[in-house]
């Protein structure tokens, strides 16, 4: 099967003419990006310029859920690459790269990330793009079969439940999971009959469910998928009109690109989130977001900026818990309901940390861990660790070992990449160290980093 068979099949299983693709990617990219001719040259065999392609491969992608990589469509633009062997390789992902674009079982598909300089180009221009449009909510469309108030309802609740798994366990059985129910929620959006306002909720609910899977994807150790996800959630966000739940998603991203060492992507990142909501009530989602600008300082060794940022959190908090009248205020996200007092002040103690202030973050993350009172162990194991780094360059070896072992407790309940790889570096640190108790630590270490897999 040629390349142009190849993308005329992909258009014939959505039921898309070259017209409807070139409205796709002018939706993306923005309008009059191409003309809504120029598929119809690449039918005939020619390959799009510039940043296209990848474009059209995500696109397709996408929305038929599953991988078309951009050398089975364009295979003499675009060499295969090989393929990622490695333990941690997303659930699903296809061992060798696919050379035609076939159905699969839906327990083997999986969207297809960029994983290139391009993406994170890509993610910027995205991310900006949303700061300065206003998106056009979608129209109602007629299809097959209605979608109404209990299928949307229905969605909700397992959104919340995903939300509970992702509290308790995460893990890949959540992952892959959560991208079954995505899928089937995209579905809806492409092939059944709703109003404007159905769209705009399905299209909120889509964004949520694919915010979970880029979340999740991202805390197991896979940055591309988890890019991915959360970019398109981002444009499922925009949709729906939901200003908040994007700025959320951009701060994961933010999150994420801090988590993988580029802090400068990480606080240009949320400074266009924190932008995009200025002038938004007080809520736990706009503290968090706060939260995450002071985490990106710290990742850059800026204290003003770190510091000021947590009096900012501290404040937008407190505001809340006034003008609703509660010690844990809540607000109208369901996606931040996690956002307590414990994780802010937990997170601030990390902030101190990364900036070099170890007394000041021990007395935060010890304060934090003390607040969350048996909830999120995900945050608290994290946290455990961190308290452990901060107590050793305290030079306190007992509170170090204590709050290394709380941490190990932990270990085993939840899968993170995350947490895995906090345990791997504070175990370095803890062999400098030739006390009793440090030394049962690091063999403990040893065990539980060897029996849990992700």
């Amino acid at each position: 099967m040629n390349n142009t068979s190849i993308l005329a099949a992909c258009l014939r299983r959505l039921s898309w003419s070259p017209d409807r693709l070139a409205r796709e990617i002018n939706r993306v990219c923005g309008a009059g990006t191409i003309s809504a001719k120029a598929p119809y040259n690449w039918l005939k065999g020619s390959c799009p310029r510039h940043g296209l392609p990848r474009v059209v491969s995500e696109i397709l992608a996408e929305r038929l859920g599953e991988p078309v990589p951009l050398h089975s469509l364009w295979p003499d633009k675009f060499p295969p690459t090989e393929p990622d062997s490695g333990p941690d390789r997303l659930p699903g992902t296809p061992p060798e790269p696919c050379h035609s674009v076939c159905r699969v079982p839906p327990a083997q598909r999986c969207l297809s990330p960029s994983t290139t300089a391009t993406g994170q180009q890509g993610l910027a221009i995205a991310a900006v793009d949303w700061l300065l449009n206003t998106d056009t909510p979608p129209r109602g469309q007629r299809g097959v079969e209605g979608v109404d108030a209990a299928v949307l309802s229905l969605i909700g609740e397992r959104i919340s439940q995903f939300r509970l798994l992702d509290d308790d366990r995460g893990g890949r059985l959540l992952l892959d999971w959560a991208v079954q129910d995505l899928r089937w929620a995209m579905s809806l959006v492409d092939t059944c009959s709703y109003d404007q306002e159905t769209g705009i909720r399905l299209h909120r609910l889509v964004a949520e469910l694919a915010h979970i899977v880029g979340w999740v994807a991202a805390d197991l150790g896979d940055e591309a998928h988890g890019r991915h996800y959360l970019l398109q959630a981002l444009r499922s966000a925009r949709l729906a009109g939901d200003r908040a739940l994007a700025a959320h998603v951009l701060s994961c991203l933010s999150y994420l690109a801090m988590w993988h060492g580029r802090g400068e992507e990480a606080l240009r990142l949320i400074r266009i989130a924190r932008k995009g909501t200025a002038g938004q009530a007080p809520s736990p989602g706009q503290a968090l977001l706060v939260s995450r600008q002071a985490r990106a300082h710290a990742s850059l060794g800026d204290r003003d900026g770190c510091a000021r940022a947590l009096e900012e959190t501290a404040a937008i908090y407190e505001a809340m818990g006034d003008e609703q009248g509660m010690t844990e205020p809540r607000g109208q996200e369901p996606w931040a309901y996690w956002v307590t007092r414990a994780v802010l002040v937990g997170d601030a103690g990390r902030a101190w940390l990364e900036v070099g202030r170890p007394g000041r973050a021990a007395f935060e993350l010890a304060r934090g861990l003390e607040l969350f009172d048996g909830s999120q162990p995900r945050n608290r194991l994290l946290h455990q660790t961190s308290l452990a780094e901060a107590r050793l360059l305290l030079g306190e070896l007992d509170g170090a070992a204590q709050a290394a072992g709380a941490a190990l407790d932990l270990a085993g309940q939840v899968a993170s990449a995350r947490g895995r790889t906090r345990l791997t570096g504070l175990r370095r640190q803890l062999q400098r160290h030739d006390a009793a108790d440090v030394r049962r630590i690091v063999q403990r270490t040893d065990d539980v980093l060897g029996c849990t897999r992700l």
